[in-house]
């Protein structure tokens, strides 16, 4: 075995190892969660009530709503941009994410897009008041401002070095050592004597 070589091709796989580690590292944090209630005992008959929902980030992420009534409603989630003709400051933009018709609860989720902004819109179509309760979640793993190159740059990075490393490894476990030295006990190799110049033998 060769000390130095497994030392070294080990450092260099550590090296390459940390590499791929850190692509996870500055990929982003764990998935991040939002949640926030909306509730109103009381919507009038034939009556619409609008929330507005703002989130932080433009990152997209997944919506979620779940919502119960005690009698029959229209609940719908939708995307919304900045305006000025609403109360709310926005207006909807596209068709909902979410949608039911006459119903008493619901579930969904679906993801945002780029959207900062939706309008939670409960509308009562009946003759009794509605009692609305309903829970949004927003759910966003952040990521890290890197180009696509970098990524492979650090990538690839990471591959040479463990492939070196590895390699280093391999030879310092398996390469035997001192294969380049004399044998003990073993008579080192007889020399020529060094030329003598032609002319008179010394006297």
């Amino acid at each position: 075995m060769r000390t130095w070589l497994v030392v070294v091709g080990a450092a260099i796989a550590v090296i390459g190892g940390g590499l791929f580690a850190s692509l996870f590292v500055i990929s982003g944090g764990p998935q991040t969660t939002t949640r926030a209630s909306f509730d109103n005992p009381n919507i009038p008959a034939h009556k619409s009530w609008p929330e507005l929902i703002e989130r932080s980030t433009t990152i997209s992420a997944t919506i979620g709503l779940t919502w119960s009534t005690n009698v029959p409603a229209n609940v719908s989630l939708t995307a919304a941009g900045l305006c000025s003709n609403s109360s709310l400051g926005v207006c909807p933009y596209g068709p909902p994410l979410f949608a039911w018709t006459g119903a008493t609860s619901g579930k969904a989720s679906g993801s945002t897009g780029n959207a900062t902004a939706f309008i939670l819109l409960v509308q009562n179509p009946g003759t009794n008041t509605v009692d609305f309760a309903g829970t949004v979640s927003v759910s966003y793993t952040p990521v890290a401002p890197f180009p696509t190159w970098a990524w492979g740059v650090i990538a690839l990075g990471g591959v040479v070095l463990l492939g070196m490393g590895g390699i280093a490894l391999f030879l310092g476990l398996f390469l035997p050592s001192g294969v380049y030295r004399d044998p003990p006990g073993s008579t080192p190799p007889l020399r020529p004597p060094p030329d003598i110049p032609e002319g008179d033998p010394p006297l």
